[in-house]
């Protein structure tokens, strides 16, 4: 997880812009702390080469972009530093030529911008369950939709694809699976281009049995991919409690209403827990409203209101 991305002066040491993409703040203090870390290695290695640093449980790369600024990028400890590093390098590379061609103040207004596509990265959740287990109503309970009055089948050619939902630097991608047998020679392909697997069963003993089977087909194709499963029409008489459906498909089942907007809360929990678990991040104690945003990309990024004048 990518925390901010900040262009900081040299000289002065003061951040010139700042884009923040998680839900913890980056102290001024905590940027000088780096750069004067940096200084005393260099000092003593006589070295330039880029050593990313743990500064209060959070890593610190850095790209230099010409003698006076410097790009920074901050991060969970756990963040891939060869992804980062590649990432970080040919962001500082475009900056340096912005600078260059149009000036600092142009790259200070246009840091967001210039700085997405370095930063911003897609995690993959794939739907999947029988025809008319309440896949597509569940995508409209996450989207705060109103649910569809009657049924009409996902055909595999028209997939239900949901974008524009954002959890700091990721882009969530939901993808609703045709559950016709028919269609099932196509899933193997889309397991292994999934983050995460979201199993969906009506709660009905029939259908629990043929999700555990659908279960073992997701664990033998891809198994590095967690698999999520969710009882929906826990409303319904003859509804199996999730509990017993653990047991019988045999991973962790949540329960679920998805014609019932009160649900939408406890499904938004339930992302929000499988895609923390699949990054290996902690959630901070804040407003889950904070954490998953709906909407264009203007709102995948909060800027820093702290900026500095900039160093001609």
């Amino acid at each position: 997880m990518i925390h901010a991305t900040t262009l900081v002066a040299i000289k002065s040491k003061r951040r010139i812009a700042t884009s923040r993409y998680w839900e913890i703040e980056i102290p001024r203090g905590e940027i000088i702390e780096y750069l004067k870390s940096l200084e005393e290695i260099q000092d003593v290695a006589d070295t330039k080469e880029n050593i990313p640093l743990i500064i209060n449980d959070k890593k610190y790369f850095n790209r230099q972009c010409g003698n006076k600024h410097i790009l920074i990028f901050i991060t969970d400890r756990n963040e891939n530093d060869r992804r980062i590093n590649e990432n970080i390098s040919n962001a500082a590379q475009e900056l340096c030529g912005l600078i260059q061609e149009k000036g600092i103040k142009y790259v200070q207004q246009n840091f967001g911008e210039i700085i997405r596509p370095f930063v911003q990265s897609k995690l993959k959740i794939a739907l999947v369950g029988e025809g008319g287990v309440g896949k597509t109503t569940t995508l409209h309970l996450f989207l705060g939709l109103i649910p569809p009055k009657q049924y009409v089948p996902t055909i595999a050619l028209n997939m239900e694809v949901i974008e524009n939902i954002y959890f700091g630097n990721y882009a969530l991608v939901i993808w609703d699976f045709a559950g016709q047998e028919r269609f099932r020679k196509l899933w193997k392909l889309y397991f292994k281009g999934a983050d995460i697997v979201l199993l969906m069963t009506d709660s009905t003993l029939r259908n629990v049995l043929l999700s555990r089977d659908m279960y073992t087909i997701i664990q033998r194709d891809a198994p590095n991919v967690p698999v999520i499963v969710i009882a929906n029409k826990q409303d319904r008489p003859n509804a199996l409690d999730p509990s017993i459906i653990a047991r019988v498909i045999g991973a962790e089942t949540y329960p679920l209403v998805a014609v019932d907007i009160a649900y939408r809360e406890r499904l938004l929990k339930i992302i929000l827990k499988a895609v923390t678990e699949h990054l290996k991040i902690s959630i901070p104690d804040v407003p889950i409203e904070k954490l998953l945003r709906f909407g264009t990309d203007e709102t995948y990024e909060i800027r820093e209101t702290e900026t500095s004048p900039v160093e001609e």
